[in-house]
């Protein structure tokens, strides 16, 4: 009986894993919608999608599962950012923009956000 038990908690437990595949390939798909629609730069279009992704957050939320998103310029933390190209940042690096949502699931990451790193404006020299 103990093993038909575990064997019945290792389904659900595989079947949530999938679950949540499927939530955060969706919401991935949520999140490009908009940065498109933000790059369209038309007002009605950018709400209307802004809409769509807050409706979209706000239903993933309520079984636990929450995006999160870095801003531009703000230091990389390992922890909670990894470069969508898979490279190592240099120290002191600056999150340019967000390629892709990082995720929580009831609490603990499961996916930290994806960046690119911002370039360095070359120092301008000014002739007196």
């Amino acid at each position: 009986e103990k093993a038909n038990l575990r064997l019945e908690i290792e389904k659900l437990r595989r079947g949530e894993k999938d679950s949540l595949q499927v939530v955060i390939h969706l919401m991935d798909h949520c999140f490009a919608l908009f940065q498109a629609a933000a790059a369209s730069e038309q007002v009605q279009l950018i709400q209307q999608i802004g809409n769509y992704r807050n409706a979209c957050i706000e239903a993933t939320r309520r079984v636990g599962i929450l995006p999160y998103e870095a801003q531009p310029g703000e230091p990389f933390d390992a922890e909670r950012h990894e470069i969508a190209d898979g490279s190592t940042p240099p120290a002191g690096a600056l999150v340019g923009r967000t390629v892709a949502w990082g995720y929580t699931f009831q609490g603990m990451g499961i996916r930290r956000i994806q960046v690119t790193i911002a370039t360095p404006e070359p120092a301008s020299s000014e002739n007196t």
